[in-house]
């Protein structure tokens, strides 16, 4: 007798990007970071987020093309969610054109305003494949 096979449940999104202000130490520099993560965690390995990015700071477009992901290189079992993080080092306090895109999905343009203290979505698409959040 075949038993039932116990699929994960489906999520609504399958990448998240946390977008926050940071301060490196070394540099004595302010940045912005774009932490994009799978919501699946993975048992083995922790895999890594293929992202493209294409920076045009004065046109203020921030484009990130998600490619998929790509199997770690050492062969140390570990648990957890793929990633890939991106420092924006030169950025002004002004607003910004997000684009984010996927392969086989059209794109999906946010507007960010990046202020002193935060970061605020002021525009964003009806259908998302990536859930944005802000820290």
């Amino acid at each position: 007798m075949r038993t039932k096979q116990v699929r994960p449940e489906r999520k609504e999104f399958e990448y998240e990007l946390y977008i926050s202000r940071e301060f490196d130490r070394t540099s004595k520099k302010e940045f912005v970071l774009f932490d994009f993560r799978t919501t699946k965690v993975f048992e083995y390995f922790i895999y890594k987020i293929n992202v493209f990015e294409k920076i045009n700071l004065d046109k203020k477009e921030l484009n990130f093309r998600v490619e998929g992901l790509s199997a770690p290189k050492i062969s140390l079992s570990n648990p957890g969610f793929a990633n890939y993080q991106y420092k924006l080092f030169e950025f002004k306090n002004s607003d910004y054109d997000l684009k984010l895109t996927k392969p086989g999905i059209e794109k999906n343009n946010f507007k960010l305003k990046i202020n002193k203290n935060n970061i605020k979505i002021l525009k964003e698409p009806a259908n998302k494949f990536i859930k944005i959040i802000l820290n």
